[in-house]
This record gives structure tokens, sequence and C-alpha cells, in this order.
């Protein structure tokens, strides 16, 4: 082999040689690119969730606060319970839970857990607060009954009523106060004795009440004390 052979020889590895050197270098850079890439990426979500994490965060509390904020009566939707009177009449009965009374009807002493309030037969019977219907049934002793259940614990009862009802009165219905739920009438058997009356109950939180402790009744006897 000649000078120039072997001059051309090394030449040629020489540029091979260079050639895997550049090769190797552009790897090399490609490689610790692509780490430090992964390695910003994390970062860049990590501060994406926290940004995410501390909107929602003050988007909570700004909700708390807009909560607290509300009045009692916003955040349960129980408005404070007023009545009306039911009917206008006289009272001939009043309501003794505790010590019984005569019963024209049954001719003997009993307990009486309502008021009577003498009307003439037909007179509209009225809702005495908002609330809805919970029964509606004929008593075998007390005759055609509505019960309507208020808020606070509240619940009135309607008996002696006709067996003829307005229409839509029927449990699940809603009424307001003042709206006719049924009309005076003579149906209550251990009561017959008496005129025409509304025989009204209430209970509260489940506990037997005066009504004339809750509702003003517009005509009642003179002599009858009752609170406001």
């Amino acid at each position: 082999m000649n000078m120039n052979q072997k001059k051309q020889k090394l030449n040629k590895g020489i540029g091979i040689a260079v050639a895997i050197l550049l090769a190797l270098t552009l790897f090399v850079t490609i490689i610790a690119f692509s780490v430090s890439k992964r390695t910003k990426d994390p970062a860049n979500t990590t501060g994406s969730t926290s940004t995410t994490k501390n909107s929602s965060a003050t988007q909570a509390s700004t909700d708390a606060t807009s909560s607290t904020s509300e009045s009692p009566s916003t955040q349960t939707g129980i408005e404070k319970l007023s009545f009306v009177c039911p009917v206008s009449g006289t009272l001939i009965k009043d309501y003794s839970a505790d010590i019984p009374v005569f019963s024209l009807t049954m001719e003997d002493y009993r307990v009486h857990c309502g008021v009577d309030i003498s009307a003439d037969a037909g007179t509209n019977v009225l809702a005495a607060a908002i609330g809805t219907i919970s029964k509606v049934e004929f008593d075998p002793l007390m005759g055609q009954t509505v019960e309507i259940t208020h808020s606070e614990g509240c619940v009135t009862i309607y008996r002696n009523l006709q067996t003829k009802m307005p229409e839509g009165i029927e449990v699940g219905a809603s009424v307001d106060a003042g709206d006719i739920i049924g009309y005076v009438g003579d149906t209550a058997l251990i009561e017959i004795s008496d005129s025409p009356h509304l025989h009204l109950e209430m209970k509260k939180d489940g506990e037997s009440v005066n009504p004339l402790s809750f509702i003003k009744f517009e005509s009642v006897d003179s002599s009858t004390d009752y609170e406001d």
C-alpha cells in the first residue's frame, strides 16, 4: 500500500469517527432536552391543580358566608305561622282536657279536647293557617273531619262538618289561611244534641292544646277568656 492510499484510508476513518461523534452528541442533546421538559411539566401541573383548588376553596368560602348571612326563615323556608278565625259564631263548649264536662248527647261527664263554635249549618269553615291537608275522613263518633298540618309542629282538626266537601279538599292539597275547607254541620254522633257547630281541635308537637290559646275568634261568648 502506497502513501496516498494510507492517507485516504486514514481520512476515511477520521470522517467516520467524526460522524459517529456528531450523532452521539445530537442523541445526548435530545435525551437531555426530553428529561428537562418532563421535569418541568409536573411542576406546572401541580401549580395548575393548586390554583384550581385555591379557586374552589375561595368559592366555597364565599358560598358559606352567603348562606350564613341569610335569615333563619330563609334557610328553612318556614315563615312565622299566623292564624285566622276559621268560623264566626258563639262558643258553646270550651276546651277541657283535664276536667270532665257534661255531654248533653251522652248524658255523662267526659273530657273535651277541643272547642265547639256554634254557627248556622252550611256556614263556611276556613283553614286557620297555611298548611297541607293530612287527613279527610268520616269519623264514626266525630263526623266529617279535615286535618291540616302546619309548620312549627302545629296541626288543626276540624270536626262535625257537613259530608258535602268543597272541590279540591283532599289529602296532600295545600291550603292558605282563609281557604274554605268545609261547612258547619251536625255529623258528630256524640255531639248530635248540640246545635250545628264546628268542633275544632289543635295539637302542638303532638300534644293536645287549647285552640283559643292560638286563635282569636271574631265572635265568642263574652264570658270566655282566652290568650292571644
